[in-house]
């Protein structure tokens, strides 16, 4: 399974949870860097350590990600409060999106009290697109834009 990286944990740091996030205590291993190539459309991660390993990710077109959100299996996935929850599902998604070779970035929408774990693929030809992997859904958040019936007050993104 994909580490963390640094950014995403500082993003957890920065975010207000509210009430609808119970954060687990868990040890999490910085290992990855990140740097995209001139042409922007790969990114190359170097692991830190005597595990390290390097793996290659590329902007997929709209049709490639389309394609690769109708084969995976996340959505079909059961909600569980506090068990599995947005967060599951965003960080499940982008690993099988690393897993295909695809660059896949989690995002916290933020909100005055909590929120809610999203994703977004810089597609070669569309830009930026945000995927709900609960629904598999593309989504148009928009800082003070509303979300799920809540204001959002900040769009955190970690690649």
């Amino acid at each position: 399974m994909r580490e963390f990286i640094f950014p995403l944990i500082a993003i957890l740091l920065l975010c207000p949870w509210g009430d609808t996030f119970q954060p687990e205590t868990t040890s999490i291993e910085v290992s990855v860097s990140s740097t995209v190539t001139d042409a922007g459309s790969a990114v190359s991660s170097e692991g830190v350590g005597s595990t390290s390993q390097a793996i290659e990710l590329k902007n997929p077109t709209f049709q490639e990600l389309r394609d690769f959100i109708l084969r995976d299996p996340t959505n079909r996935n059961e909600f569980d409060l506090n068990q599995y929850e947005c967060r599951h599902f965003a960080t499940d998604v982008n690993n099988n999106a690393d897993a295909e070779g695809l660059r896949c970035a989690f995002v916290l929408l933020c909100y005055n009290r909590g929120q809610h774990a999203v994703l977004a693929f810089d597609t070669t030809d569309q830009g930026l697109v945000y995927i709900e992997p609960q629904t598999d859904a593309r989504i148009h958040p928009e800082v003070g834009g509303k979300y799920q019936g809540q204001e959002i007050i900040e769009i955190l993104i970690a690649w």
